[in-house]
């Protein structure tokens, strides 16, 4: 068979390619390649170094003016950020005493947050979706009050935020996302039902949610989320296990509940019942089992015990 390149020096040319192997060089050529190559490294490096820089001076004061504003004009509400943090070697965003104010000039703020820190996952890139790693709130205060029956000082951001009817009409599709080691600690809620005189607490509120996820890799990982909390002095603690978003979910949940005076739902019952309650406790402890396999009816099974105690009517 006759040669593809027959004009071509074979000889010459790998020649050539040997004398140009780094390890055929004269020794001072490659400490010449050698110092040429540190160059550039201290050139990328040094570029990187700046870019992170820049970014780490330059996204939290613009970060704070335009969230605080665009979150301001959403929301029809002053919304301020005490301090922004942010670094852009590890994609890790703080925020600090972070308020919404009240519907009116010198009320209540209607939120409060003392920290909040999200780290975002380099795999948001590769994803084409938000990948958070970690999401933690610390010491959320929520202040809500009903001025009247069915009226709430949040009736304007509601009205601000509902859809439009065409996109009421045309549904979206799922948000595409991955969380992780969500945490929010130390929260607070407080109610106000100002037509039937009474105040509601919730505090030391604790949710903990390792992991949620709509990406179909993620499918079919379970979650165990927990909550925690004091409902007006009483304890209340949750616990759950779920595969919210594989095709056969299932999940069990837990409650247990302290002793609940029952005469704070007094006020919230009909008042045209047969009998009116005075006093009352209840204690709860009970477990609730959900399983939907695919092509088959659900089942939903409960365990556990209620008791009542000092009950008066």
């Amino acid at each position: 068979m006759a040669p593809r390149f027959p004009n071509l020096n074979w000889h010459g040319l790998l020649q050539r390619l040997a004398a140009a192997a780094p390890w055929t060089w004269a020794p001072e050529r490659r400490r010449l390649a050698a110092r040429s190559g540190l160059r550039r490294a201290g050139i990328a490096l040094a570029a990187l170094l700046a870019i992170w820089l820049v970014l780490w001076l330059a996204v939290p004061p613009l970060l704070k003016s335009q969230a605080q504003q665009r979150l301001g004009t959403l929301l029809g509400r002053t919304v301020t950020i005490g301090v922004v943090q942010f670094a852009p070697w590890s994609l890790e965003l703080t925020l600090r005493d972070v308020t919404i104010a009240g519907a009116a000039a010198g009320a209540t703020p209607l939120l409060q947050v003392q920290r909040l820190y999200a780290n975002a996952d380099w795999r948001s890139l590769f994803r084409l979706a938000p990948v958070i790693a970690a999401l933690e709130i610390d010491a959320p205060r929520v202040s809500l009050a009903r001025t009247a029956p069915g009226r709430y000082d949040i009736d304007d951001i509601v009205a601000r935020l509902e859809p439009s009817p065409q996109a009421q009409a045309e549904p979206a599709p799922p948000a595409r996302f991955a969380l992780y080691n969500l945490l929010v600690r130390d929260g607070a809620l407080a109610f106000d039902d100002r037509p039937v005189g009474r105040r509601h607490e919730v505090d030391a509120l604790l949710l903990s949610l390792p992991f949620v996820s709509t990406l179909p890799s993620q499918a079919e990982i379970t979650v165990q989320p927990r909550l925690a909390f004091r409902f007006d002095g009483t304890a209340f603690d949750t616990g759950a296990q779920a595969t919210p978003f594989a095709k056969d979910r299932e999940t069990s949940m837990t409650l247990k509940m302290g002793d609940f005076d029952l005469a704070i739902a007094r006020p919230y019952l009909p008042r045209d019942l047969p009998v009116q309650l005075q006093r009352g406790r209840a204690q709860a402890d009970l477990s609730l089992h959900f399983e939907l396999r695919e092509g088959s009816t659900p089942s939903v099974s409960l365990r556990g015990k209620v008791s009542v105690s000092d009950l008066a009517l």
